[in-house]
């Protein structure tokens, strides 16, 4: 299959809202995150403090001291989102208790999950691994109220098409990675009928024309699911997933499971924070490269014309304190397909 072939190939639906824990029968304990496999204590300083929050967002720890000794002690266990049905997306923060969007790609029989956006706060805990009461509580709240009958609507309806929303915005420019003008629009107009709906519908309309971005969450579990049942259907050779945890970034390829890694890159672009700094930015962080996997992204257009060749790939710049800072480009490291070549892969679109 072609690069073009993959970046119009699909036909993804928004079928449901679900618990982590329910939807990729996560254990107890358990904190998935972004990039490739890490140990606690190899962790970024960033990802550390978000894996410890996390504990104390399921509630098995009171405070961040007993959070670290579960950590350390392998109580609680740190693993890839990427390895599941799922992926992290900029800190990648998930627990059995976030909701996760489920979106189904009927082409090739197949289901993945990302949280949403968390509205008010942006990339809020999951993506920017900020987090507080409100935070925690917002979190919550978009699982277990705000899509509840938005979600029992969408199921009446069979599912809420995607395919046609995503090639219409990439016909009016978007890139689907760092550019999702078009898409928002698009989405929150067909949505908006459905929303009405419900009991909760001015709610919904101000969450749907108030989240910027919100379509990426959409769009990375698009990308997920149309890859993972590609290879469930025996292609091989193609990437699955892509991305970095602040200190490696990797790969996996379809057919194999392994992540091949190389040292996390740090994307160039410009800082959109006031009084953002360079010695801040955290090296690539999020699993947003599912979108590059199957040609969106940097597939299609860079954000920084200085940055061309191998395999492009666009993304927002974190903080090492949490939070976003920017957005621009970069490549994957190169180790990476060598090292997937020394295994046999030659990787496709690279």
């Amino acid at each position: 299959m072609t690069l073009e072939q993959l970046r119009e190939g699909g036909d993804p639906y928004w079928v449901d809202v679900m618990p982590a824990g329910e939807f990729l029968g996560l254990a107890d304990k358990t904190v998935l995150h972004s990039g490739p496999p890490i140990e606690y204590g190899r962790m970024c300083g960033a990802h550390r403090r978000s894996v410890e929050k996390a504990c104390l967002f399921e509630g098995w720890a009171k405070s961040a001291d007993e959070a670290r000794r579960l950590l350390e002690s392998g109580v609680v266990k740190c693993e890839a989102a990427c390895d599941y049905a799922t992926d992290g997306s900029g800190y990648g923060i998930i627990t059995r208790s976030v909701p996760l969007i489920i979106v189904e790609d009927r082409s090739v029989d197949c289901r993945a999950g990302l949280f949403p956006a968390e509205g008010r706060f942006g990339g809020g805990f999951c993506g920017w691994g900020v987090y507080s009461d409100d935070i925690a509580a917002n979190l919550r709240w978009l699982g277990d109220t705000l899509f509840t009958d938005l979600v029992r609507v969408i199921k009446d309806c069979g599912g809420f098409a995607l395919g046609a929303l995503f090639a219409e915005a990439r016909r009016m420019g978007d890139e689907l990675h760092s550019c999702q003008k078009a898409i928002d629009a698009l989405f929150t107009r067909a949505v908006a009928p459905l929303a009405m709906k419900c009991g909760n519908a001015r709610e919904l309309m101000e969450y749907f024309a108030g989240t910027d971005r919100f379509t990426h969450n959409f769009g990375q579990a698009s990308c997920r699911a149309f890859l993972l049942g590609l290879e469930k259907r025996g292609r091989r050779g193609f990437l699955t997933a892509a991305g970095g945890n602040g200190v490696e970034y990797g790969i996996k390829v379809a057919g194999s499971s392994k992540w091949y890694t190389a040292p996390s890159p740090m994307i160039e672009g410009p800082y959109l924070v006031p009084g953002a700094k360079r010695e801040n930015q955290l090296p690539w962080m999020g699993d947003s490269s599912i979108t590059e996997c199957r040609g969106w992204g940097g597939r299609i257009r860079t954000v920084n014309p200085a940055v061309t060749g191998g395999y492009t790939i666009n993304g927002g710049m974190m903080d090492v304190d949490g939070g976003w800072m920017g957005a621009g480009s970069t490549r994957i490291p190169e180790e990476c397909f060598a090292k997937a070549k020394e295994d046999g892969y030659v990787v496709e679109l690279a």
